[in-house]
């Protein structure tokens, strides 16, 4: 492959051997076959959602059962944008476009968790049947979530918010705006996640080639790793594909893959920037209730993985 004989390439030219090899190969491959994934399927995604404004999305969820607006909000997320904070105006829109509490909940839970991107790169990282079962397990914790958010009553917590007016008729964009209109959005998603991807891959690139195995599985490979997982995860503000190159290297040193899912899927769907956002519009009672729940359910995910794999 060509970004693999150019990683050899520039470890060759500057003599590097050993852990400095291993480690700067690891950086240079991964952070180029990433970015390569990115420009072709952020802007091809960005061209198909200009089809789905808020406006026809809740046209087409209205009267339909619980249940499938559940799902095409699932699917819908997969298909959003990169990080949690890029998601939020598209859940501010979703509500005031007014669809259903629960079903804008569940976009929001799985938006930054799976994206269409992580489900590229992620076979080359755990293969395809964990790949398949990471996607399966965010759809079900986000549409949980928003069930059990819904049925707990907490749409109270919604505070009044100048949305806009979402019923403004537009004329229908022509191909070439469809297109422009990808293309920039692309570019501000690559702009803003490039320095994310270099990040997370130098620092998986550092645990790939120095970090000993032995202080993995001693030291992170406990029944309690998946609590300590979330509980790490929490704070720290990135995308999931800038974490993916750290739990590639986490996993390969012998980290349970449960717990390095839990560890992918709360720094990519729970954040502190996030919550500081979603104040504009959610109460503190709704935002400490959607994390708890969001955060439950990555830790009972995270727990089965490690029990059955």
């Amino acid at each position: 492959m060509v970004f693999e004989q150019f990683a050899t390439w520039v470890v060759d030219a500057l003599g590097l051997t050993g852990a400095p090899r291993a480690a700067v190969h690891f950086w240079v491959y991964d952070t180029l076959k990433i970015l390569a994934l990115l420009v072709a399927v952020i802007f091809g995604v960005g061209y198909l959602r200009t089809y789905f404004p808020p406006e026809k999305i809740r046209d087409y969820l209205s009267g339909k059962r619980a249940i499938t607006g559940y799902v095409l909000a699932a699917l819908l997320g997969i298909v959003s944008p990169f990080c949690s904070c890029s998601t939020i105006p598209i859940f501010l829109g979703m509500v005031g476009a007014g669809l259903p509490f629960g079903v804008t909940m569940t976009f929001l839970a799985v938006s930054p968790m799976i994206n269409e991107a992580a489900l590229v790169v992620l076979p080359g990282v755990v293969g395809f049947e964990l790949t398949a079962l990471y996607a399966v397990s965010g759809i079900t914790i986000g549409m949980t979530s928003g069930f059990v958010l819904n049925k707990a009553g907490l749409d109270r917590y919604i505070k009044e918010f100048d949305f806009g007016n979402s019923d403004v008729d537009v004329d229908e964009p022509t191909h070439r705006e469809r297109a422009r209109q990808a293309y920039v959005e692309a570019k501000d998603i690559i702009t803003d996640i490039v320095p994310y991807v270099v990040v997370g891959v130098g620092i998986g690139a550092v645990i790939h080639g120095f970090v000993p195995q032995t202080i993995v599985t001693e030291y992170l490979s406990g029944p309690l790793g998946v609590f300590g997982a979330v509980a790490v995860g929490v704070p720290i503000y990135t995308n999931i594909l800038g974490v993916i190159p750290v739990v590639e290297s986490l996993i390969g040193k012998g980290l349970p893959v449960g717990t390095g899912l839990a560890f992918m899927m709360s720094v990519a769907a729970l954040s502190l920037p996030q919550f500081m956002i979603l104040k504009k519009v959610m109460k503190k009672e709704l935002i400490a209730s959607f994390a708890v729940t969001v955060a439950s359910g990555i830790v009972v995910i995270g727990l089965l993985f490690n029990l059955l794999l």
